[in-house]
């Protein structure tokens, strides 16, 4: 639903005199947290393959980043957390 029927939505409940109760949860960032190694021990008790584990360790294992500014890049180092934003694993 999008930001704008949300609101539409909570004006009507309160022009009916309606209660409306609102929980929020900032996610934004969330894919970023998340830690390699808890991610294959959870999909290792959710019964998901050994195989499929071991796999996504090896392609998990190889991510590394390095960071610009101001046209100069530093050193290469290992990403140890998040999940890649638009992939699978990110759904």
């Amino acid at each position: 639903m999008s930001p704008i029927n949300k609101h539409l939505l909570l004006l009507l409940a309160f022009a009916k005199g309606s209660k409306v109760y609102c929980a929020f949860l900032d996610a934004s960032k969330a894919f970023d947290k998340v830690l390699h190694n808890g991610l294959f021990v959870k999909l290792l008790k959710k019964d998901v393959s050994v195989r499929f584990v071991r796999i996504l360790q090896n392609w998990y294992s190889k991510l590394c980043t390095a960071i610009q500014r101001n046209s100069v890049i530093g050193n290469v180092f290992a990403i140890q957390c998040g999940v890649r934003q638009g992939g699978t694993l990110s759904l």
